[in-house]
C-alpha cells in the first residue's frame, strides 16, 4: 500500500512539473510589433526624418551660357534687297576689335524656332480679331521647317501648345486666344526666353506684338529683361500696335520704314550710357512702352515697327517673316577668357563694301560666380 501511494505521489509530481513547463514556455505576443519595430516606435527615441515631397526652390539668378556667342545677321544691298548665298569665309567677326573665329555658320536655309508673343490685355480687346488674323498670316509666311510657339499674355503668361510646324495646329491655337485685363509683358518675354527659347534647337527668334506698357509683371523688370536680351543673343522683333493716339503717323508705309543698316547700329544704348538713359527715361507709361520695345529690338539686332491698323500690323509681320527667312547666324567662342561681367562690343564686316549689315551689338561677359554654375542639361 505504501508503495502504491509513493507511485501515485511520483506520478502527480511529474504531471505538475510538466504542466508548469508548458505554462512558462514563451509565446509570441499577439498584436505586438517585433522588437526592432518597437524600438522605432519608442516615444523616447527621436523620430526619423519624414520624407516630404520636394518643395519648389527659390529661383536662382538664371545664367545664360556664354562659352559660345550667337550673332544673328541681316545683309542687304543699298536698296534694301536681301543678299543671299554668302558663305562663312565672306564674314569677318570682331569682339572689342579682336578677330574671332567663326565656329558655326547657318545660312538663310537653316530652320528657325520662332516665339510669337501676343499682348491680350484689356487695352487690346478691341483688336483681338485683328491680332488673331494677322498672327495666322504671319505663321503662314515662314519656311516650312520653321517651328512656331504661340505665347499669350495679360495678367498671366500662357504657352499655347509648343513649338510646331503644323499650320492647322497653330491656327487652332491662335483661334483659342482670349483677352484678359493686365499686361505682363516683362514676365512674358522673360519666361519665353528662359523656359522655351533657350531650350529650343537651332536658330531662334522672338516676335512681340504689344503696346509695350507693362501693368502686371510680378517677376521680371524693365532693366532685367533688356539685360537678358543682351545676354541671350536671340533676335527679338517688336511691333507696337497703338492703343492711343500719340500724335504720330497712324500707319507706316514702305517708304516710311528706316533703311536697314546704319540707323539700327546707331540707335543702340550702350551700357556706358545706361545710367544717363535711366535718369532721362520718360515718366509717361506709353512712352516708356515705346522705349522698351525699341530697345528690345535694337539690343538684339532686330527691328522696332509700329502700326494702328490691322493692315499695318499685317504688313509689319510680313516684313519680319521675310527677314527671318533671309537671316544668317554666326557663333564663336570669345578669345577673351576674362570673367568680369563687362559689356563686349561685336562688329560684323563683309569682305565687300556694297552692302549694309545689321547685327547684334554686343553682350555681357559672365561674372565669376556665374561662370562656376554648371549649365543645366537640355530637355
Amino acid at each position: 500500500m505504501k508503495n502504491l501511494t509513493a507511485i501515485i505521489i511520483a506520478v502527480f509530481l511529474v504531471f505538475a512539473l510538466t504542466l508548469t513547463a508548458f505554462t512558462q514556455e514563451p509565446t509570441k505576443p499577439t498584436g505586438q510589433q517585433p522588437p526592432s519595430q518597437q524600438q522605432k516606435q519608442d516615444p523616447t527615441r527621436p523620430k526619423p526624418t519624414e520624407q516630404k515631397e520636394p518643395e519648389e526652390q527659390d529661383q536662382k539668378p538664371f545664367v545664360i551660357p556664354t562659352t559660345q556667342v550667337v550673332v544673328p545677321v541681316i545683309i542687304t544691298d543699298a536698296y534694301g534687297n536681301f543678299v543671299t548665298g554668302l558663305k562663312k569665309n565672306d564674314f569677318l567677326l570682331r569682339e572689342d576689335g579682336a578677330v574671332q573665329e567663326i565656329e558655326q555658320f547657318d545660312d538663310e536655309r537653316s530652320p528657325f524656332s520662332v516665339a510669337l508673343v501676343l499682348d491680350l490685355s484689356l487695352s487690346t480687346r478691341n483688336k483681338l480679331d485683328d491680332i488673331k488674323r494677322t498672327a495666322i498670316e504671319f505663321v503662314k509666311q515662314l519656311q516650312p521647317r520653321d517651328k512656331v510657339l504661340i505665347v499669350a499674355f495679360n495678367e498671366k503668361v500662357e504657352f499655347i501648345g509648343d513649338f510646331t510646324d503644323n499650320q492647322k495646329e497653330l491656327e487652332s491655337n491662335i483661334k483659342k486666344l482670349k483677352s484678359g485685363y493686365l499686361t505682363s509683358i516683362y514676365d512674358a518675354i522673360d519666361q519665353t526666353i528662359r523656359e522655351k527659347l533657350l531650350k529650343a534647337p537651332g536658330r531662334k527668334a522672338m516676335v512681340v506684338l504689344s503696346d509695350g506698357v507693362d501693368t502686371g509683371s510680378k517677376r521680371a523688370t524693365y532693366d532685367g529683361v533688356l539685360e537678358l536680351i543682351t545676354r541671350a543673343g536671340i533676335v527679338s522683333y517688336a511691333v507696337r500696335y497703338e492703343t492711343r493716339n500719340d500724335g504720330g503717323k497712324k500707319n507706316l508705309k514702305p517708304e516710311d520704314l528706316p533703311r536697314l543698316g546704319t540707323p539700327f547700329t546707331n540707335s543702340f544704348v550702350s551700357p556706358s550710357q545706361a545710367q544717363v538713359y535711366q535718369k532721362q527715361k520718360p515718366k509717361d507709361r506709353d512712352l516708356v512702352g515705346i522705349d522698351f520695345l525699341r530697345e528690345l529690338a535694337d539690343r538684339s539686332g532686330a527691328r522696332y515697327l509700329r502700326s494702328e491698323t490691322a493692315e499695318g500690323t499685317a504688313f509689319m509681320l510680313k516684313i519680319i517673316a521675310n527677314e527671318i527667312r533671309n537671316q544668317y547666324t554666326l557663333a564663336y567662342s570669345p578669345t577673351n577668357p576674362s570673367e568680369d561681367g563687362k559689356f563686349r562690343q561685336i562688329m560684323v564686316n563683309l569682305k565687300r563694301n556694297d552692302i549694309l549689315i545689321r547685327a547684334r551689338q554686343g553682350y555681357y561677359a559672365p561674372k565669376p560666380q556665374e561662370a562656376k554654375e554648371p549649365e543645366k542639361p537640355k530637355e
